[in-house]
């Protein structure tokens, strides 16, 4: 892990703030859910309770999963970063190559991110205890969050 630092602080890498790290969370979150939420429009806009929108969405399950699979994919392993990371100026690096992931280790970090917020992100609390503020999902993809 000293070996990772020297090499931060040797290419001027600053590691991203957990605060950071949130915001941006949230707004890709958003993001996401509003896009299944329009793609699904016609059976949300049917619901009259609670019940049923927890029925609809039990039903669309898959399509919301693959959609923050891809999302979360495709926008790490194109640029680096997904749009939230954009706005709030941190980006997503591989720790051996201090570029973004490539595309197998995005899908890594892709789907594990899914399983930490499928279990109220449980995951993404090892990044309060880690000196790189790396959640489960950045450990095991290889990667690390930094300013951009």
């Amino acid at each position: 892990m000293q070996d990772l630092a020297n090499r931060l602080d040797r290419e001027n890498l600053k590691v991203a703030s957990i605060t950071k790290r949130a915001i941006s969370m949230f707004i890709d979150d958003f993001l996401v859910s509003f896009l299944v939420i329009v793609s699904f429009f016609d059976a949300f806009s049917e619901a009259k309770t609670f019940e049923q929108i927890m029925i609809i969405t039990d039903k669309v399950f898959i399509y919301i999963l693959i959609a923050y699979t891809l999302y979360h994919w495709i926008f790490v392993a194109l640029y680096g970063k997904t749009i939230g990371k954009m706005i709030t100026k941190i980006r997503i690096i591989d720790i051996k190559t201090l570029d973004k992931p490539n595309w197998w280790f995005a899908f890594i970090r892709s789907v594990f991110r899914n399983f930490d917020e499928m279990f109220f992100y449980a995951g993404m609390m090892v990044a309060f205890f880690d000196p790189y503020n790396r959640a489960l999902h950045d450990i095991i993809g290889r990667c690390v969050i930094v300013e951009d």
